[in-house]
């Protein structure tokens, strides 16, 4: 089971191992619960009313969906200065241990904070669960997607709540990593033209890919279009197969739960 954790809700994906597919998804949202223990509380009520998330399965991989992260090369990085990293970039958080993932595919190093209480939480409905941040599942599936694909420069944006994580590729390898805040959709175009600016890339030429909380309808997606000439969504990993209840899912939107699957963590 693959988990996402993140102050507006819960996903859970689980995959068999057996039939070789994936086999189911449940989603919950609610509104941003800005602290930890009302976080795990929220998940203490999924619990009890659904069962059977907190079976024993044969491997639990956690995603925690935060803004307090930073992200180190690894021939800068040094195991005793992460802190350092971390202040440097992000304020300080109450009750949070700071934890890393070592990116292989990136030659990078994710820094984050993370909350003991939830990690309290997590570890007392799934003993075994690996955590790490939703980022670091983010750049390595892009980039092991991509990796025999990807020549010419292109970005894929994956948007959040009221945020999104900016990635270039080029070469098959990542030249650009960051993530934004925003409100409003000129926020939102204003940081993806600015950041695209300062990476030398064209507006006319250099394709856009979309994923995470965002569709065709969305005032983001058509600000991008009006602005970007080549804008489109992700599109379904076929290096697993799937059940035949996902056939009407949005894949886009939900494409990283799936695609951590692959991912060295």
């Amino acid at each position: 089971m693959t988990i996402r954790i993140a102050p507006d809700g819960f996903s859970f994906v689980i995959f068999s191992p057996e039939k070789q597919r994936f086999i189911g998804l449940e989603s919950y949202s609610f509104t941003a619960q800005n602290e930890a223990i009302r976080l795990a509380g929220m998940l203490d009520e999924i619990m009890m009313k659904q069962a059977w998330i907190a079976y024993p399965y044969q491997q639990v991989k956690v995603l925690i969906d935060n803004m307090y992260l930073a992200l180190v090369p690894n021939p800068l990085f040094e195991e005793k200065e992460k802190g350092t990293y971390l202040a440097f970039a992000q304020p300080f958080q109450e009750n949070s241990r700071i934890a890393s993932d070592s990116l292989k595919t990136a030659d990078a190093t994710i820094v984050y904070y993370l909350s003991n209480i939830l990690t309290a939480k997590i570890k007392e409905f799934w003993a075994n669960a690996k955590i790490h941040h939703l980022s670091s599942a983010l750049i390595e599936s892009v980039l092991i997607a991509n990796k025999n694909i990807q020549a010419e420069p292109a970005i894929f944006v994956h948007v959040r709540n009221r945020s999104f994580d900016m990635l270039v590729l080029e070469g098959q390898k990542l030249k650009f990593y960051n993530l934004f805040r925003f409100h409003t959709k000129e926020d939102f175009i204003y940081f993806l033209l600015f950041a695209m600016e300062q990476q030398r890339l064209n507006p006319e030429k250099t394709p856009v890919i979309f994923s995470g909380a965002i569709d065709q309808s969305s005032a983001i997606y058509e600000i991008s279009e009006r602005y970007i000439r080549d804008v489109s969504f992700e599109t379904r990993n076929k290096n697993f197969d799937y059940s035949y209840v996902f056939e009407t899912l949005i894949w886009h939107q939900n494409s990283l739960l799936f695609n951590t699957l692959q991912c060295e963590l």
